[in-house]
């Protein structure tokens, strides 16, 4: 046998949520079941702060992570802008005379 749930918000804010879960294939029904089960399962709010923050581990994991990745070569174009790399080329090619970029 189903229960019914009501709750009280702004008309606004339930048409704009009605709209954005139609949007997102999904009902404020099946939504607030998910809800209900997280809470069920995890005995906390889905956005509760202590359910979002990462652990010292997991941080230093992270930190790892990005550590291990390898740093691209500097080139002679690394500090120059897109224009700068584009005129150098052009000019090369001999299609435009040096210092004549526009």
């Amino acid at each position: 046998m189903d229960a019914m749930v009501t709750a009280r918000m702004p008309q606004g804010k339930k048409e704009v949520g009605n709209h954005i879960l139609h949007e997102l294939g999904t009902s404020p029904s099946q939504l607030i079941n998910e809800v209900y089960d997280y809470v069920i399962k995890h005995k906390q709010l889905p956005l509760h702060e202590e359910a979002c923050s990462l652990s010292s581990r997991s941080i230093q994991e992270a930190l790892a992570f990005v550590d291990s990745i390898p740093l691209l070569a500097s080139t002679r174009f690394s500090t120059m802008t897109d224009d700068e790399i584009k005129q150098e080329r052009l000019t090369a090619k001999g299609l435009v005379p040096e210092g004549h970029f526009e």
